[in-house]
């Protein structure tokens, strides 16, 4: 299927595209490629055996807010927020922008650019533009943490034993908790770029992960070979790593160049110590490891050796994902 305003295309929106699709069986692989063009709308996509190809530069636009009212005058909440969201498996996202243009502040809040709720899937060449929240990575956690409250959002229709995700050269920026979820995914070559995080007119402290790792999941979040750079109003040592949505979280960072945003303690327990004796946060292939852990968070690793734990074969169990784009499951 062909998306774009031209005569020759089979559909103007993404998403009328993708609603034919999902009338049909799910078995059989399907394509929705996409021309050049700004295309202004929420896109949801339950369907599997998807793959969704832009073609020039495609860019996904929306602005809902956690704090945007519903028409009883309820907060939608974080997770109503999606410009895209993915529900199914076996999916390739290729080539597209995707952006959540809300901005950020106290009357605001969280706005996600993509909702991940996915198996076997690969992101490459994408960019994900947002500020609190650009990118979930599902699943949810069991429970939200405050008692009183509920996830909401985007209704669930598919259930999946496991969350396993791959990020190939995109760019990924945001400012508090940008990447965030229980999923095992991993970044390879990506550009992880902070932005200046602004409340109530004073800049913040800002976090780049926070991981929700299921307690019996063996990886989290790997970033491999991937560059973390920062906008130019962001200060030095401003940005954390990351910081426990969830007391099990795991993330590695694995030969990866950081610039001078970086806080030297790198991690943050969000506010409760338990998280340090739970969490499995580390930064590995470090060049000048020696100097650097003594500056890091004492319950974090910070090694100049790498190893083969943080390969891509090894987190995702012997998945091969196909250098064309065509997935092979083993």
């Amino acid at each position: 299927m062909l998306v774009g305003q031209e005569s020759l295309c089979d559909f103007a929106t993404i998403q009328a595209a993708v609603d034919a699709l999902e009338r049909l069986p799910s078995e059989e692989p399907a394509e929705i490629h996409i021309l050049s063009g700004v295309y202004e709308e929420s896109v949801r996509i339950y369907r599997s055996n998807l793959s969704l190809v832009g073609i020039g530069q495609v860019e996904i636009v929306m602005n809902r807010y956690a704090r945007e009212r519903d028409e009883h005058g309820n907060e939608i909440g974080t997770f109503a927020t999606p410009t895209l969201f993915l529900g199914g498996s076996r999916l390739l996202v290729e080539n597209i922008i995707i952006a959540n243009t809300a901005g950020q502040g106290e009357k605001i809040g969280q706005a996600l650019a993509v909702y991940a709720h996915c198996d076997l899937t690969v992101f490459r060449n994408c960019t994900l533009k947002g500020h609190q929240d650009t990118l979930f990575t599902g699943p949810l956690p069991p429970s939200p943490k405050r008692p009183t409250s509920k996830f909401g959002g985007v209704p669930l229709r598919e259930r999946h034993a496991r969350f396993r995700q791959l990020y190939q050269n995109c760019r990924i920026e945001g400012t508090v908790d940008f990447i965030f979820g229980g999923a095992t995914a991993y970044f390879e070559q990506c550009e992880i770029r902070s932005l200046c995080r602004v409340e109530e007119g004073a800049v913040r402290p800002a976090y780049i992960t926070a991981a929700s790792t299921p307690q019996e999941q063996a990886y989290g979040y790997v970033f491999r070979d991937c560059y973390l750079t920062a906008a130019e109003d962001v200060p030095e040592a401003s940005v954390y790593l990351g910081r426990p949505w969830r007391e099990f979280a795991k993330t590695a960072f694995v030969h990866c160049r950081t610039g001078g945003h970086i806080h030297p303690v790198g991690w943050d327990n969000w506010n409760n110590p338990a998280n340090e004796r739970t969490v499995r946060y580390g930064e590995y292939g470090v060049k000048n490891a020696a100097e650097l852990k003594g500056q890091r968070a004492p319950w974090t690793e910070c090694t100049v050796e790498a190893g083969d734990m943080w390969s891509k074969e090894q987190v995702f169990g012997g998945i091969s994902f196909f250098e064309t784009g065509k997935l092979i499951f083993d």
